[in-house]
């Protein structure tokens, strides 16, 4: 049985800003909640919904009347900074039209550009329906917030500042009153942050023209509560925020104008978290500095004539301060599970109708029982079928059979009556399956139970109560049992280690998680995803590292695959490419027994092989030229006279003597095959991984 998406109705007076709330919201949470607009005044019959948003706090009174019994949520929404450069370009002075409808939300736009500190500038308020007559030769210039429709003609420029956006406090309300994951604030955090970023990057090269622009421009960056500071190609700080000065506990007046990296030097790096492969990159790192941990990103500003950039602060400990404080909130409200089947990576058929499978088992309320392998992923789908349940606002308690020792498992399970044992807790404790009440309780390594757990399990699971150790009381408890092991239960029951009237009642439902060897079209998609949600890195994998991978038994499965990504992104720090000699040893020594022509790459030893060829007056460049044609012409006829034509186009003269010289000396070492006349050179399989070691080593990708 499917849930019912709960209704959220926005409220306002324009089209326009109803249908932008409506996508903003929508494209966050529309998974879920099914979101629907409209303007007041086109409001027919009372609509059936969970929750009612207004665009502003002026219409409360209005909406309150219209729904007397609904709960309604208004918003405090904010200028994002959105074109604000060309606003604080105007002079001195101007007469400029805000333009909004209806009057209060001009009258608020206005507030709003106040409070960021652009007060040289005449407002003149202006909304639909007007009926003082302006005079428009008067006016310098319009200012909207997404509502340049309603300006009138003959005025220019007109700038947009853009929709005014809801503040992620408030967004935060909105998913706690609908009862949603804070995931979802999560992703309109990172929208929002992209939103005040691009202009704090439009503020930033400005500053670089203008010196109006530095008056009091940096008031837009304390929207952020992070440290933002722009430094320029000098090393000097022009522009820094409220937080930044905070955070690294500066005077403005002393901040500003000094260098930079004089003010950082004392910062000790823990860890890089975006490497910086190249000057124009974002890079990002963590950093120890006076008892503080702090993420450190730097950013180019990119299009300036000059080398700026701009550098964030953020508090690690305010970061986590933020989440224990929603997730606090979420908890209270039954969100414990940690993932959802969108969690569980692959592309393969096999797992795609597992998952499949597993979601229409979710919807019911038996019992599950999840084999496979370690490292398959048991707990991830665990987690997920609650999530997908009629149980998902209720607890979600996990219990790992492998974890506890035998002589306190029916404690934790079961509880304990107060005086029940010496040391035991006063006024006893409740048991992980009193606790489950209303909810799921996973019951993972259940193989390694022992026979007395199994046959208090075996009560719990035909009566639906339990007894507390020591206890004479009876209690009732409501739980969706799912189970999870990576042994053979049918040969456990046949050993006498595991009872069979058990078996078949966690049984009822049973899930076999694929290994990944039976699913390996998924090994490249879940090293790459891990390596882009991790690092936000996307390298180039060569041939022979991807052969290595998806020809790899990978008996710990994703956690091993995982941990293999783990290795391989540290040890190809500074590379282009991910090679063969970046994978763990027993995956290259896998991949050598299978594959004896290509351990040149795995072992690193073209260098005496190089070293032999330069010895002869070979350019090791130039050897990289000839292979790499040769690789591009696969199939195709390849002989001197080509590749010296080839290499001309280059600007690279070698005459047909010397190609001679060339091609004799890659014929010796087996790094071509010549054939005959009409057949012309072709790549061995050694002369493949020398052309991909060539090209990490002149770092040519």
């Amino acid at each position: 049985m499917n849930r019912t998406p709960k209704k959220l109705l926005i409220l306002s007076l324009d089209k326009r800003v109803n249908k932008f709330l409506c996508n903003t919201i929508h494209n966050i949470i529309g998974q879920e909640v099914k979101v629907s607009g409209a303007c007041v005044d086109a409001i027919a019959d009372m609509p059936t919904c969970d929750l009612i948003m207004t665009s502003g706090d002026s219409m409360l009174p209005y909406v309150r009347k219209i729904f007397p019994e609904q709960e309604i949520f208004s918003p405090r929404r904010i200028i994002t900074g959105y074109n604000l450069e060309k606003v604080l370009m105007l002079p001195k002075g101007a007469r400029v039209l805000v333009v909004n409808h209806p009057r209060y939300a001009t009258d608020e736009t206005i507030e709003s550009l106040k409070d960021l500190g652009i007060t040289h500038l005449n407002y003149v308020p202006y909304w639909k329906s007007l009926d003082v007559r302006i005079d428009l030769s008067t006016i310098h210039a319009a200012i909207s917030p997404g509502m340049t429709h309603l300006c009138p003609s003959g005025i220019a420029p007109v700038i947009d500042i853009g929709p005014r956006l809801i503040s992620i406090q408030s967004f935060s309300e909105l998913i706690l009153a609908l009862g949603l994951s804070q995931t979802y604030l999560e992703n309109y955090a990172n929208n929002y942050h992209f939103f005040l970023m691009a202009s704090s990057r439009k503020l930033s090269e400005t500053l670089a023209h203008a010196k109006l622009l530095q008056k009091r421009s940096e008031v837009i960056l304390d929207e952020f509560e992070d440290g933002v500071v722009s430094v320029n190609q000098y090393d000097r700080v022009n522009l820094a925020n409220k937080s930044a000065l905070e955070i690294l506990g500066q005077d403005e007046n002393k901040f500003l104008h000094s260098r930079f990296h004089e003010t950082i030097r004392n910062f000790k790096k823990v860890a890089d978290l975006i490497e910086e492969t190249h000057p124009e990159d974002k890079s990002a790192g963590i950093y120890n500095y006076h008892g503080k941990q702090l993420v450190l990103s730097k950013i180019p500003v990119v299009g300036t004539p000059t080398e700026n950039h701009i550098y964030t602060f953020r508090e690690i400990a305010r970061i986590q301060r933020f989440e224990k404080s929603v997730r606090a909130k979420l908890a209270a409200k039954g969100y414990v599970t940690k993932y959802d089947f969108h969690d569980i990576w692959g592309q393969s058929a096999k797992l795609r109708d597992l998952i499949e499978k597993a979601e229409r088992f979710a919807r019911t309320e038996r019992s599950i029982l999840i084999t496979g392998q370690s490292g398959t992923g048991k707990e991830l789908f665990a987690h997920a079928i609650h999530h997908s349940s009629m149980r998902r606002d209720g607890p979600f308690v996990a219990v790992n059979f492998a974890g506890i020792s035998e002589n306190l498992i029916e404690s934790e399970l079961f509880g304990y009556a107060d005086g029940a044992f010496t040391g035991a807790r006063k006024g006893g404790k409740t048991g992980l399956f009193e606790q489950a009440h209303g909810g799921t309780i996973f019951l993972d390594e259940i193989g390694d139970a022992s026979p007395s757990v199994q046959s208090r399990l075996l009560r719990v699971l035909q009566e639906r109560e339990v007894m507390k150790v020591g206890g004479s009381k009876i209690v009732p408890v409501d739980v969706r049992v799912v189970a999870a092991t990576n042994a053979d239960l049918g040969q456990a029951i046949e050993q006498g280690r595991f009872r069979r009237d058990l078996y078949y009642r966690l049984n009822t439902l049973p899930l076999t998680i694929p290994s990944l060897r039976e699913r390996s079209a998924d090994v490249l998609y879940i090293f790459n995803r891990h390596l882009v949600q991790t690092y936000n890195i996307k390298k180039a994998i060569s041939s022979n590292a991807r052969a290595a991978l998806e020809g790899f038994d990978w008996p710990g499965n994703i956690r091993e695959l995982i941990n293999t990504a783990e290795y391989a992104f540290i040890a190809s720090q500074g590379s282009a490419v991910m090679r063969l000699a970046h994978l763990p040893e027993n995956v290259v020594q896998h991949f050598n027994r299978s594959h004896p022509l290509s351990t040149g790459e795995a072992h690193g030893d073209f260098e005496p092989l190089l070293a032999r060829l330069e010895a002869v007056r070979l350019d090791r460049y130039i050897l990289y030229r000839i292979l790499k044609i040769l690789a591009d012409r696969t199939g195709q006829v390849t002989g001197r006279n080509t590749l010296c034509r080839r290499l001309r186009s280059r600007g690279i003269l070698v005459t047909e003597g010397r190609m001679k010289t060339y091609l004799k000396h890659l014929r010796a070492n087996e790094l071509i095959e010549v054939g005959a006349t009409k057949q012309g050179t072709g790549l061995s399989a050694p002369g493949r991984a020398l052309l991909e070691f060539l090209a990490d080593a002149l770092q040519l990708g």
